[in-house]
């Protein structure tokens, strides 16, 4: 009974930091999606100069790239952790 609770805690646990991780992705991609909206209207309708555009373009990917991580991280922990209890439940 008491191990039921500490995996049903864990799993628990484990769903809040994917949450967490969900929510800085989410919010990674729009500000992604906002970078390069406003950089295309502004060169489009000439508020802002080619290099002006390169920094939102490079900026955006940046962006994106670093609200990834932590998604990935974690998924790859939980990975880890889950095959680690299973080779555990095997022997």
């Amino acid at each position: 009974m008491k191990n039921e609770a500490i995996v049903y805690l864990e799993i628990e646990k484990s769903r809040i930091k994917r949450e967490k991780a969900k929510i800085v992705l989410n919010k990674s991609l729009f500000l992604y999606v906002a970078f390069l909206l406003v950089g295309v209207f502004g060169f489009v309708n000439h508020y802002i100069d080619s290099s002006m555009l390169n920094v939102l373009i490079i900026l955006g990917i940046f962006i994106l790239f670093v609200g990834t991580m932590p998604y990935v991280l974690i998924t790859y922990q939980e990975e880890k952790k889950i095959n680690s209890m299973l080779k555990g439940f095997k022997r």
